[in-house]
């Protein structure tokens, strides 16, 4: 199932994006890197994505700019940070405007990060099965209101259909029991 899904990689330092690479390469998906946030941009615009690691301090754009982008534009996108610089401010942010999934300080322990990464491919297919699960009963309660609503339909109509004959009934059994009264009335005394 894994083997399907895409993580992006993004750093200025082209040594340590190989080295991530390398070391990533044998789990089970696919990595792509950008060497910038605008690289970044054009891998996330041509091809689905389903995390992306990306550094804070990089020329240009931002981490914590093109991470709040992929926010915004594609929020399925689970979102890690890794900056060799952290600071408050930078943790904060990140949390605040690129949701950020974890938040890594460089150098980091690749076995950590690899385990990040599948822990946030985990967490982005329980979302997606819990949406699921949700448009699911949602179709099914839609799918329960028209059947109330023609059940509603089919009610009204027998009950309209019924109460005639029950009418006609009603005062077929007047009669008659005004006939019987009428007997009763006309025998003779005993």
């Amino acid at each position: 199932m894994m083997g399907n899904h895409v993580v992006l990689l993004v750093d200025d330092d082209a040594d340590l994006l190989h080295g991530l690479a390398r070391v990533l390469r044998r789990q089970p998906y696919q990595i792509y890197t950008a060497r910038s946030g605008e690289e970044a941009l054009m891998v996330l615009k041509g091809r689905p994505v389903d995390v992306i690691v990306s550094d804070e301090q990089m020329p240009g754009m931002r981490g914590g700019e093109l991470l709040a982008w992929v926010a915004e534009h594609c929020p399925e996108v689970v979102r890690i940070v890794l900056t060799g610089q952290p600071t408050v401010e930078n943790l904060i942010q990140a949390i605040n405007e690129g949701a950020v999934y974890q938040f890594f300080t460089k150098p980091c322990d690749t076995v950590l990060l690899g385990a990040a990464i599948r822990k946030a491919l985990e967490h982005k297919a329980l979302l997606e099965e819990n949406r699921r699960l949700l448009d699911a009963n949602r179709e099914q309660m839609r799918e329960l209101q028209r059947h109330r609503q023609d059940l509603e339909l089919v009610t009204t109509v027998v009950s309209q259909d019924v109460r005639q004959p029950l009418q006609t009934v009603a005062g077929h059994c007047r009669m008659r029991s005004e006939q019987y009264r009428d007997l009763f009335d006309r025998r003779p005394p005993r």
